[in-house]
């Protein structure tokens, strides 16, 4: 399904650094990554992904070469005269970066975002879609099968016409 990222595990170690640390929580300048669900069915995937307080128009989504990557900001609104006693929840910029199969199709991706969730779905390629395939013996047509591009060895036969 979605590659292993090496990087992912080492950028929510140093949020969390950073955050126990005060280096960079509550500023603007720190770098988040948002917390997602990735599911897939037949039709595609479904990426879901948490982004509170984030304007829709602060969301950029780009596929490129197989790579979808979302980037949003938060901003923290500093007003004159008014002193912060506390700032704990985390502004800046929300970014994840996703590798995606060759199987799904991110030309045609799709994203809807609602009460601070994002969703985005990416739909598989045609290529990647099941169909059926006419087997012929000696030019006579003998059965049909359903062919999985997933998974090659996934064959299912059904007899169709069997002239002879």
């Amino acid at each position: 399904m979605m590659r292993f990222d090496p990087f992912r595990e080492i950028e929510e170690l140093t949020q969390r650094m950073d955050r126990a640390f005060g280096s960079s929580g509550g500023t603007q300048g720190a770098r988040l990554a948002p917390p997602v669900d990735v599911h897939e069915d037949g039709q595609g995937l479904e990426l879901t992904l948490d982004l509170p307080g984030v304007s829709p128009d602060s969301i950029q989504i780009e596929a490129e070469n197989q790579t979808l990557s979302v980037q949003a900001e938060r901003r923290y609104e500093r007003t004159d005269g008014r002193t912060a006693h506390r700032v704990e929840r985390a502004y800046g910029t929300l970014s994840r970066t996703f590798s995606v199969p060759a199987k799904y199709d991110l030309t045609k991706v799709e994203a809807d975002f609602d009460h601070g969730t994002l969703t985005i779905r990416v739909p598989r390629s045609e290529a990647a879609q099941k169909r059926s395939i006419n087997v012929r013996t000696a030019g006579q047509l003998t059965s049909s099968r359903t062919v999985d591009s997933d998974n090659a060895d996934n064959v299912s036969n059904k007899e169709v016409a069997h002239a002879g």
